[in-house]
């Protein structure tokens, strides 16, 4: 699996992005926004992005923290089985 942040310094729900993956054992890359060119990156991706973090999973833009606590609820069953070592359970 591949997942990619986009974060900021100070960002509380950048860290709390970060603790999910974290808590599950998958890794991640995060891009920092302080960086002109990772914050021109984003904006290519996302031409009217306004907050952070921006997720990215297997090429899926998720969304932020919110929408990634919505995309792992809403993963159905076969999903999980496809992806065993993804499961937190």
């Amino acid at each position: 699996m591949k997942i990619e942040m986009y974060t900021q310094d100070l960002c509380g729900y950048c860290l709390l992005a970060s603790k999910e993956f974290e808590s599950r054992g998958w890794t991640y890359v995060t891009h920092n926004i302080k960086h002109e060119e990772n914050l021109n990156n984003l904006k290519e991706l996302v031409p009217n992005v306004r907050t952070v973090p921006q997720i990215w999973i297997d090429d899926e833009h998720v969304g932020g923290y919110d929408d990634l606590s919505e995309w792992l609820k809403n993963r159905p069953d076969w999903w999980w089985h496809a992806h065993p070592d993804l499961s937190d359970t």
